[in-house]
């Protein structure tokens, strides 16, 4: 798998397909396989970038902590290495989050921004108590015993747990060391508070949720009505990884947006 050093770190990543460019990013603990049964929709449309942020799968691990901030630095530097002016972005949960900031942040990079399971600000309550839950436990009993905890095993798609991709999601998220683990942790309790910004965004962009993914349902909605130019899509019997869960609604989903709100000729 190539790799882009940027920023001093060593990411890794993917490419498939012609076309215009759109860099899809993983969420909290994952990696690349996130997006792998979606890929060859996504790369008949466009020219599909992905790639594991610092910290997760096969990029460089033990660099410190980091931020969300930090995650946006990154994806600037990777766009610059790839030599793409703009991009299309589609970001999952944490990657979610890396996409709205950036799309904030560098708007003159951003075609369009597609945002999966995501949030605009750091989780609250019972949700902030069970990342730091996570966050001790892995640093106390190591990876392992935070991919086993109930909290860990409620967000993830059922084929992750015991089906057939299991075995390789499994390999993928013990590449992740306690530490970084952690660091990924602090990154999303502190992520900065973008809802009042949400008004900022003037780009297409596609909000995707699973119905039973309460927290995303919640900021769905927001986005939807906070952010100009904005269409959602929530998909049924469906949880945190819709893109899994349910992968053929999911790519119908997206060709609807592309088809109907973004000007591929331009």
């Amino acid at each position: 798998m190539p790799v882009a050093t940027v920023n001093g770190v060593n990411l890794t990543y993917t490419v498939k397909g012609d076309g215009a460019p759109l860099v899809a990013m993983h969420g909290f603990a994952n990696s690349i396989y996130t997006w792998e049964p979606v890929m060859d929709a996504l790369s008949r449309r466009f020219q599909a970038f992905a790639y594991d942020h610092r910290g997760h799968g096969g990029s460089s691990k033990r660099q410190g902590p980091f931020g969300i901030e930090t995650l946006t630095e990154d994806l600037l530097a990777l766009l610059n290495f790839w030599g793409l002016d703009r991009v299309h972005l589609m970001g999952h949960s944490m990657g979610g989050r890396t996409a709205l900031l950036f799309a904030l942040e560098h708007p003159e990079r951003v075609d369009s921004l597609m945002l999966v399971a995501s949030s605009a600000a750091a989780p609250e309550g019972e949700m902030r108590g069970r990342f730091e839950f996570l966050r001790k436990l892995a640093l106390d009993e190591g990876v392992e015993a935070a991919l086993a905890s109930e909290g860990m095993q409620a967000t993830l798609p059922r084929d992750y747990i015991d089906g057939a991709s299991a075995e390789e999601f499994q390999r993928r998220f013990l590449m992740n060391t306690p530490e970084d683990y952690a660091a990924a942790v602090d990154a999303i309790l502190d992520t900065p508070d973008m809802r009042e910004r949400l008004g900022e965004i003037h780009v297409p962009t596609w909000v995707c949720v699973g119905e039973g993914d309460a927290g995303a349902m919640a900021y769905g909605e927001m986005f939807e009505e906070r952010i100009p130019n904005c269409v959602r899509t929530i998909i049924p019997a469906c949880g945190h990884f819709p893109m899994q869960d349910a992968p053929e609604a999911f790519c119908a989903a997206f060709d609807d947006f592309v088809e109907t709100a973004i000007d591929m000729d331009s």
